[in-house]
């Protein structure tokens, strides 16, 4: 496999931050015992990195993996090769602004950070790369959610889910679900609407099914729907086609789409329309294991 433009996108650590959490690790807290050795091993993931793209004259860019400006998402987009470094909220936040280009998660401090995107470390990144620029791993490609706020077309590609839900936990989510023809108000404390791979994340702890990985359904849950007496309701949970489009409008005064967890999230206020569907371009991701043996 030849590189020519690859970009690398840095988790900020906890030390990095600073804050409350970091003066207390630095004070040597016991609640905070376990961020300076993250921090630690994470210094030492990226220096790995670093030392096995040099090796094999691969120049790269670096970028800390936080509010992406216009600029560095556009250099993410160009890229061939994608490399996060973090966990995966390191790799959810970047692969929404890769279009046609590879991404490869590395979990830089395994024991304290979840890395189901995340399929090298640092004691196995240099067999890895090199599996990888010998065609003996293969990228999966991976459905991703496209979605529409107020008929625009908003930059992220969601590689797990969009939850819909107040922006106060205690508060009542109301809105209009409307999926083929079908439209019901609902009151609940939220939506999810996922992708397959998305399927084994929150979707599944509320109730929903695990879906094969190369599915290209999408689907979506309503979170503690509140049952009126004498009505009937179809669309509390369910798949949505590929050529299927999937309409929720708000009738809410303060709510978000939150995409991929916290860090993406739109204002949802009232009368708002959101628009779901499955994304043209999937995600190419290496995981799993390189399929040929090694020579």
């Amino acid at each position: 496999m030849q590189i020519n433009n690859c970009v690398i996108t840095i988790k900020q650590s906890i030390l990095e931050r600073g804050g409350r959490a970091a003066q207390l690790a630095r004070q040597g807290h016991a609640t905070a015992s376990r961020i300076v050795q993250a921090d630690a091993e994470q210094q030492r993931t990226i220096e790995v990195v670093r030392k096995t793209l040099s090796k094999h004259g691969i120049p790269c860019i670096e970028f800390p993996a936080f509010a992406y400006s216009p600029a560095v998402r556009r250099k993410i987009n160009a890229a061939d090769l994608v490399i996060t470094i973090g966990g995966d909220g390191t790799a959810l936040n970047t692969s929404h602004y890769i279009t046609n280009g590879l991404m490869l998660g590395v979990n830089s401090a395994p024991g304290d950070s979840v890395g189901h995107f995340c399929h090298t470390h640092r004691k196995n990144f240099a067999t890895r790369f090199g599996d990888l620029l010998q065609g003996r791993w293969q990228p999966t490609p991976l459905a991703r959610l496209a979605i529409w706020l107020e008929g625009k077309s908003l930059p992220e590609l969601a590689l797990n889910d969009v939850l819909i839900a107040q922006d106060s936990p205690a508060a009542t989510t109301r809105y209009i679900i409307e999926l083929e023809g079908v439209s019901e108000e609902h009151r609940s404390s939220g939506i999810w609407i996922s992708t397959a791979a998305g399927s084994t994340a929150g979707i599944r702890s509320a109730g929903g099914k695990v879906m094969p990985t190369k599915s290209q359904r999408l689907q979506y849950l309503v979170r503690e729907l509140y049952r009126e007496p004498q009505r009937n309701y179809a669309l509390t949970r369910g798949f949505i086609e590929p050529d299927q489009d999937f309409v929720v409008v708000s009738k809410m005064q303060q709510a978000h789409l939150y995409i991929d967890g916290a860090r993406t999230a739109y204002p949802f206020p009232f009368g708002a329309h959101a628009r779901f569907k499955l994304a043209e371009h999937h995600l190419r991701l290496f995981i799993g294991a390189p399929a040929l043996q090694r020579q």
